[in-house]
């Protein structure tokens, strides 16, 4: 039965396996397939698309309306109408009783009506051709800040990976090591805390590796979830740390107007102003009359019995213009327009909150970039260093030269100098894409 059970599980786990679908991916590819199918940012798209169609319905409140209307009617009862008569032969009054109407009755009419001078439909368009504007705007600075997350997410996935690869090579050195103290001490040539020290060292070694393997698919889910990946799909990831560093030119000093000229959320909160101004020169154009043109076509059927026979129906037609003066709406424009004053003067308190943010990440982005590169070269050399340092211990060990406990000191500190030129890598790729986002570059 054990073994059953086994063998069944075995066979469910390679059926999972296989139903995977494998995706490799580099960085770009990531990018690019984030903006097709992450469903938050395709909100940005849904929203480009609305304001289109805000716009094609600005434009037909400009267009001429077109109405028909029909009615057809049958009395079951005509109404009687009784009147008083003098009879001229008696001199008396005598009811007379009349029948009104005809069994059926029909209507007919197309009216038209054609808008001449709408001031607040002029706004209207004025406005969602901006509104446009600005959606395309967020769409940028969406796009923008999705290839910072993904960039920052995947950097993560290689970083974590490329840990795990420096975990497997001690691994193989600890557990060389222990084989070697183990002889050694089987031999009488090593104590026995040598020995124990050796085992810790590498069940340490283990532990740090299934936590590194551990991290490696934490955040490829991570990854895969940003980028709107099936759940059914299991992503590997083409692109590498970069081993080379090819250091930017930072200038002495940022170039504060290039940046607030290249800047999307700038542009972004200077359009929203604009669409505040013209919003509150909609407002105002409601107190300009308006000016439409009218015309209908149409006719009345009266007949008791057929209404679609000929001679039974009177055709009318007619043509006119209209003027509407606004006179008094209780001020509600008044307040509508205190309201967009202020939100103007929210949208200028933005810009100038926004210059200031920009040039605050100039400063600190560019001192962040040159700082992190060079504490990289810094680890870069101390890495090569304690390289060095435990090929030259694990020599004199080898040779009776050197204790257990130097080795050990000299496999920490390569594993902790690998950590910190690891983490310091990443820093630095973090930096750069600050750095790039501040000054407008990506």
């Amino acid at each position: 039965m054990r073994t059953l059970f086994i063998t069944g599980l075995l066979i469910f786990n390679l059926q999972a396996v296989w139903g995977q679908t494998t995706v490799s991916m580099s960085l770009d590819e990531a990018i690019n397939y984030a903006i097709k199918n992450q469903p938050s940012f395709q909100n940005y798209v849904v929203e480009q698309q609305i304001s289109a169609a805000k716009r094609l319905q600005s434009i037909a409140g400009y267009l001429p309306t077109v109405n028909g209307t029909a009615n057809l009617q049958k009395n079951l009862k005509l109404p009687i109408v009784a009147l008083k008569f003098p009879n001229p032969v008696t001199g008396e009054e005598e009811n007379l009783k009349i029948q009104q109407g005809t069994t059926y009755q029909g209507t007919a009419a197309l009216s038209l009506n054609l808008p001449i001078l709408n001031a607040t439909t002029i706004g209207d368009l004025k406005y969602t051709g901006e509104q446009r504007k600005l959606t395309d705007l967020q769409l940028q600075q969406a796009v923008i800040d999705l290839k910072v997350n993904v960039s920052k997410v995947y950097y993560l996935v290689l970083l974590n990976a490329e840990r795990l690869k420096k975990i497997q090579q001690t691994m193989i050195r600890d557990q060389q090591s222990y084989d070697d103290t183990k002889v050694r001490y089987d031999n009488q040539s090593a104590l026995k805390s040598d020995l124990n020290r050796a085992y810790l060292n590498l069940q340490n070694t283990k532990y740090q590796l299934k936590v590194s393997q551990d991290s490696v698919k934490t955040s490829k889910s991570n990854l895969g979830q940003l980028i709107g990946l099936p759940i059914d799909s299991k992503l590997e990831l083409t692109d590498v740390l970069p081993l080379q560093i090819k250091e930017e030119t930072i200038p002495e000093y940022p170039d504060f107007k290039a940046a607030e000229e290249t800047r999307i959320e700038l542009k972004t909160e200077h359009m929203q102003a604009n669409l505040n101004h013209l919003l509150l020169n909609k407002t105002n154009y409601g107190y300009i009359p308006t000016i439409s043109g009218y015309a209908q076509l149409g006719g009345l059927g009266l007949d008791n019995n057929n209404l679609f026979q000929k001679g039974v129906w009177v055709w009318n037609n007619y043509i006119g213009i209209q003027l509407s003066v606004p006179i008094f709406d209780g001020l509600q424009k008044v307040a509508q327009m205190q309201q967009q004053k202020l939100a103007i003067r929210k949208n200028q308190n933005n810009i100038n909150n926004l210059r200031e943010t920009i040039n605050y990440q100039l400063q600190t982005t560019s001192v962040n970039y040159v700082n992190s590169y060079q504490n990289l070269q810094l680890i870069k050399d101390n890495v090569k260093l304690a390289e060095e340092v435990v090929e030259e211990v694990n020599t004199r060990y080898k040779n009776n030269m050197a204790t257990y406990q130097e080795v050990l000191d000299a496999e920490n500190t390569l594993k902790d100098t690998n950590f910190n030129y690891l983490q310091a890598l990443y820093t630095f790729l973090l930096a750069d894409l600050d750095w790039k986002k501040a000054n407008g570059k990506l």
